[in-house]
């Protein structure tokens, strides 16, 4: 079943935690080869198996068939959809390996040391 909803940022994480499975079609064009695939990372973190357009950094962040899915084709958006929609363990183990990636990639945790050194370079800058 399909339920569109009105966006709002105070319902959004309990409006994604709604749905069985995150979608991200992209055209393969110049303006979504420079989107940086922030729908997909929201699903992965919520634990929420994704289908991904592979355009751009997408490709980076779906290691196709362990975290979730790439799709080029429409034929394959629609093998791939299938797959999920009837495969209860699959949508679990992607559900589960896409939190993982945003985890280990992309989270505030990830990049604290990256931070931490930031700050000290600007501290050194500033006195």
């Amino acid at each position: 079943n399909i339920e569109q909803t009105n966006w709002s940022l105070e319902k959004e994480i309990d409006d994604l935690q709604e749905i069985d499975i995150g979608i991200m079609p992209l055209p393969n064009n110049e303006w979504s080869k420079g989107k940086c695939g922030f729908k997909g990372l929201q699903y992965m973190a919520l634990e929420i198996p994704t289908i991904m357009s592979s355009v751009g950094v997408n490709s980076e962040i779906i290691i196709d068939g362990q975290n979730g899915f790439l799709a080029n084709s429409e034929d394959e958006w629609v093998e791939k959809l299938s797959l999920l929609i009837e495969n209860q363990n699959l949508r679990n183990s992607f559900g589960k390996n896409g939190r993982k990636t945003v985890e280990e990639k992309y989270s505030v945790n990830a990049f604290k040391k990256q931070y931490v050194q930031y700050f000290l370079n600007l501290m050194e800058l500033k006195y």
